[in-house]
């Protein structure tokens, strides 16, 4: 199988090394470590929501995992993070499959897990702003995947799908349509790989939270490029043939 080009550069050239400088006193240096630990404690997914604090500054704030979850919701990862660490993902899964379908079946097995964490995640948070006991759980499918629609995706990617359709081919099918998914917009797919969507990913994930929601789907990525947005990506919602009776008898 051919690599996917993702994120190509050359390292930074070697320079000779630099005199040896006075070591700093124990004062300082003992500043200075301070310093550094209150910095790394103050970070937050979205590295704003703490000010940074002089070498002298008053206490650090809690940790990222000492922090209440419904007080993190607006944090947020750089783009070119998230498609770094998604490179490093793909490029780990290939060298460990033989097959387009293999890689596929592989990223998206590993984005179920994280939906899985992610509707976890999300009904715990609203159950704390709503002070309810219990997390709420929706039950028809409608609003289950216009909740995904805009919801997890804006959760996800920083903006709703662009698109939620049924299909024409039957009624146990429905399209989420991203225009420019930013999880690949960075991946360069070679002509031998032409197959290969790289949003089988986002698939898995979309099936993961389903599941969490107790909707059994089979979702698949498929790449439908037009001429104003070749990188277009659908969403396939394959919806089991319970779900269907389950709405059914949920409408009458």
């Amino acid at each position: 199988m051919s690599r996917l080009s993702m994120f190509g550069g050359s390292s930074a050239p070697t320079t000779s090394s630099a005199p040896a400088a006075t070591p700093p006193s124990a004062a300082a240096a003992k500043r200075q470590s301070s310093y550094l630990s209150s910095q790394l404690t103050s970070l937050s997914l979205g590295g704003s929501s703490a000010a940074a604090q002089s070498p002298a500054g008053a206490s650090s704030s809690l940790s990222i995992i000492d922090r209440p979850l419904n007080r993190m919701r607006g944090a947020e990862v750089g783009l070119a993070a998230w498609a770094f660490l998604y490179s490093g993902i793909i490029a780990y899964s290939q060298n460990r499959v033989d097959s387009v379908v293999e890689l596929e079946n592989r990223l998206a097995a590993l984005g179920r897990e994280a939906g899985k964490r992610i509707i976890a995640v999300q009904m715990l948070r609203n159950a704390q702003t709503a002070n309810l006991k219990d997390p709420k759980r929706e039950h028809r499918l409608i609003p289950i995947l216009q909740y995904i629609h805009t919801q997890i995706y804006r959760y996800c990617f920083g903006k709703p799908a662009d698109g939620l359709e049924k299909s024409v081919d039957g009624d146990d099918e429905y399209m989420l349509t991203s225009n420019q998914p930013p999880l690949t917009q960075h991946i360069s797919t070679p002509r031998d790989l032409s197959q290969l969507s790289c949003e089988a990913y986002t698939a898995g994930l979309i099936e993961g939270v389903l599941e969490g929601l107790e909707i059994q789907a089979r979702v698949t990525a498929h790449t439908v490029p037009t001429e104003a947005f070749p990188n277009r990506t659908v969403i396939l919602i394959k919806l089991d043939q319970a779900v269907m009776d389950r709405e059914a008898g949920l409408g009458k």
